[in-house]
């Protein structure tokens, strides 16, 4: 009994002390930026996220050390309604395309984040996770930047490009179909999180 006793413990010590490592940290919406940028037939447009919610398990030695998982997500997701440009219009289209009534949110989930190098203390990880996004599913990799800065902060910042039709999503389009969105967008985002 107290062989299996010491091996369980054996066995389990690896996640404990990862568990231990791990520190909270919230997304602090005042200072982080998100912002989707496209282009149409008459020129670009760009919408400003004003609504997010993140709260991350930051393993910081794991981060600064290029040695495993750097990052786990409890929550992250992006309120439609918030989603707001410069014309009332296309926030009516906005709503529409992302199908708001039915889904009020966008949710992504995260399957990995590993360390791939880093420079000084700016760190590139390599991220997969799936976006829900008008009720569809979208895999997705890419690489964030994530920055210690010296109040204890850590700053997450990047581009990712999709395409409407990764959501099921038909190309926006107006004045009977003579104006019409490009099918590709970029997430611009600047995320800070802050330890609790």
């Amino acid at each position: 009994m107290k062989l299996l006793a010491i091996t369980l413990l054996l066995i389990t010590l690896p996640f404990m002390a990862n568990a231990q490592d791990a520190k909270t940290f919230t997304l602090d919406n005042d200072k982080s930026t998100m912002t989707i940028e496209g282009g149409s037939t008459v020129g670009s447009w760009d919408a400003d996220v004003n609504l997010i919610d993140g709260t991350f398990a930051i393993n910081l030695d794991a981060l600064e050390n290029g040695n495993g998982t750097a990052f786990d997500l409890t929550t992250f997701s992006v309120d439609v309604s918030k989603i707001e440009s410069d014309s009332r219009r296309m926030n009516r289209n906005i709503s529409s395309y992302l199908k708001e009534d039915d889904h009020p949110k966008i949710y992504f989930t995260l399957n990995g984040a590993e360390v791939a190098d880093s420079d000084a203390n700016v760190y590139n990880v390599s991220v997969s996770g799936v976006i829900n996004a008008a009720g569809a599913d979208k895999e997705v990799s890419f690489t964030t930047k994530a920055e210690l800065k010296d109040d204890g902060s850590i700053v997450l910042s990047g581009v990712k490009e999709l395409l409407f039709s990764d959501f099921g999503i038909d190309r926006p389009s107006a004045m009977l179909g003579t104006v019409r969105a490009s099918e590709e967008i970029e997430i611009h985002y600047n995320l800070v999180l802050v330890a609790q």
